[in-house]
């Protein structure tokens, strides 16, 4: 039975690292395939750029990886959601159909982990599914490192985007290029 891991977030921008991410994650035999699911456009977080973007973006940022794909089943979901809403709605997914239940991983950061208690129905989801939690390096560059960047016309960034997803980026003057 394949183990497929759903890995979550914002992806504002998407970056080498959550790519290093996903397929290490293949790499190490913990997963067969990793399923990139950003968030829709009702999260609320400061200079989110627009969904179908970020989807875009990670679309080519993944484009030569044969098990990485990215599902916008959250971004059809045309209301805000919870953790506990965004759980159902991935486990209900086709790529979730691929496999059962016990196959089904939920891959997140630490800090996010974390701050599991604090979430909506917290009770309903400890249990009930398999989580893969990576440790955040706080050497590593965020996202918000990057816009910063993006948005100061620094070059050095070009070392934690893929270049399509640069590209993309200076074309459709995202994050104020």
């Amino acid at each position: 039975m394949k183990r497929i891991g759903f890995f979550g977030g914002c992806f504002n921008p998407p970056t080498n690292i959550h790519i290093k991410i996903a397929n290490n994650l293949i790499k190490q035999g913990k997963l067969d395939k990793v399923v990139f699911v950003p968030v829709n456009d009702y999260y609320k977080k400061e200079n989110l750029a627009n969904a179908n973007h970020r989807y875009n973006m990670l679309k080519l940022a993944i484009k030569c990886y044969e098990n990485l794909v990215v599902d916008d089943i959250e971004i059809k979901e045309d209301r805000p959601l919870f953790a506990v809403d965004a759980f159902e709605v991935i486990h209900k997914s086709e790529f979730a159909k691929e496999t059962n239940r016990e196959n089904i991983f939920l891959i997140m950061g630490s800090d996010n982990f974390k701050k599991m208690p604090k979430w909506k129905d917290y009770d309903k989801i400890k249990d009930k599914y398999n989580y893969i939690v990576i440790d955040r390096d706080e050497k590593e560059f965020s996202s918000t490192i990057i816009r910063e960047m993006l948005k100061n016309n620094d070059k050095k960034v070009l070392q934690y985007l893929p270049k399509e997803v640069y590209e993309y980026i200076d074309r459709n003057k995202l994050y104020k290029l």
